[in-house]
């Protein structure tokens, strides 16, 4: 690996694995140029994040030949891909968002949750993507838990303002978008 570049899978790099995954559910192996035409980049890109990749492990690949994932980069490919399809799931199914919008949500997102956080998201996925009244109690126990997680008895005024100004029915001021 060239000097100055960290031994880390960057988000990029979880983009391109999940990608090489998904070809793979298609066919044996990989090519950098089905890579590079999937994501819309150039060979050399996909070259250079691919032996970033094989650098950490997670893939197999030799000069101009085939990429096919390791066990390791499949577990974390097939990881990338269920969490992505529950958070895109949520935003979808439970807030209403637009299914594209919530694709771009979840890939986006996904890089940045720790396997405590992910853990999180599971249960709370599981809780409320059927939502019905016999879920009420695990619901409220979860929210105390995730309170109790964060050392929080009560909440802050800042959040307790933000809730009333919604009740109010106060405009955001952010600019809204069409999901």
């Amino acid at each position: 690996m060239p000097r100055g570049r960290k031994k880390v899978l960057t988000p990029t790099l979880e983009d391109y694995l999940v990608v090489i995954y998904e070809i793979q559910q298609k066919q044996p192996a990989a090519r950098i140029s089905t890579v590079a035409r999937k994501v819309g980049v150039t060979f050399p890109s996909v070259t250079n994040a691919v032996r970033r990749l094989a650098d950490l492990g997670y893939v197999d690949y030799e000069k101009y030949g085939l990429i096919t994932l390791t066990t390791k980069g499949k577990r974390k490919a097939q990881m990338m891909l269920v969490l992505q399809r529950r958070v895109r799931n949520f935003f979808h199914y439970v807030l209403g968002v637009s299914l594209e919008a919530a694709d771009k949500i979840a890939r986006h997102l996904s890089h940045y949750l720790t396997a405590r956080t992910r853990e999180r998201v599971k249960e709370f996925y599981r809780i409320i993507i059927n939502f019905d009244k016999s879920k009420a109690e695990e619901l409220e126990k979860f929210i105390k838990e995730s309170r109790n997680l964060v050392n929080v008895t009560e909440l802050p005024q800042e959040v307790l303002e933000d809730l009333a100004a919604i009740e109010k029915g106060e405009k955001e001021e952010e600019e809204q978008e069409g999901d």
